[in-house]
C-alpha cells in the first residue's frame, strides 16, 4: 500500500475503525488514512502530527475510548495524548528517554502500559536511566479500546 516508509510504527485505529493512524518514526510524522475495513484498504493520507524540531520522534501508539491518540516519543522521554484533530491534550513524562510503544491493558483497559528501549544508549546514559528498557504501568484516567483482531 506504501513503498516510501523508512521506520514504520503506530498502526492503530479510531474507535469507529474509519481512521488508521500510522507513523514513520524516522520522518517524524504521524499520518491518518481513511480505512475501509471490509476492503482492507487505506486512502486519503493526511498529516496528523509532525514532531520535527521536538526532542522525540513518534513511535508506537494506541487510541483510547474517547478517540484520543497516545504516542510514545522515542528520544523524548514522554508519552503524548493528542486529540482527534492532532493537538496536544496531555503529556506524561517518563524517567527514561526512549519510550517505544504503549497499549491499554488490565481487566478494565484502564492502565496505560508503556515499553521503553535501551537501544543506542551508552554506558553513562544507562547509569543515569536505571529503568531504561523497563515496562511502565500508568493510571491516566481513561480507558483504552480492545485491540482489533486479525481476521485473515
Amino acid at each position: 500500500m506504501r513503498d516510501d516508509i523508512i521506520v514504520p510504527n503506530s498502526i492503530c485505529w479510531s474507535p469507529d475503525d474509519r481512521i488508521m493512524y500510522f507513523s514513520d518514526t524516522y520522518r517524524e510524522i504521524i499520518l491518518t488514512y481513511r480505512f475501509d475495513a471490509d476492503a482492507g484498504t487505506i486512502s486519503a493520507p493526511k498529516t496528523f502530527v509532525e514532531t520535527r524540531g521536538q526532542k522525540g520522534r513518534p513511535d508506537g501508539s494506541t487510541v483510547d475510548s474517547e478517540g484520543f491518540v497516545w504516542n510514545a516519543e522515542f528520544g523524548g522521554g514522554r508519552v503524548v495524548r493528542y486529540d482527534p484533530d492532532g493537538h496536544v491534550d496531555r503529556v506524561v513524562s517518563l524517567p527514561v528517554t526512549q519510550p517505544s510503544s504503549c497499549a491499554f491493558g488490565g481487566p478494565n483497559l484502564d492502565t496505560l502500559f508503556v515499553t521503553s528501549a535501551t537501544q543506542r544508549l551508552n554506558e553513562e546514559a544507562l547509569r543515569e536511566q536505571p529503568l531504561a528498557g523497563g515496562l511502565f504501568a500508568i493510571d491516566v484516567g481513561v480507558r483504552g479500546l480492545p485491540e482489533p483482531e486479525y481476521a485473515g
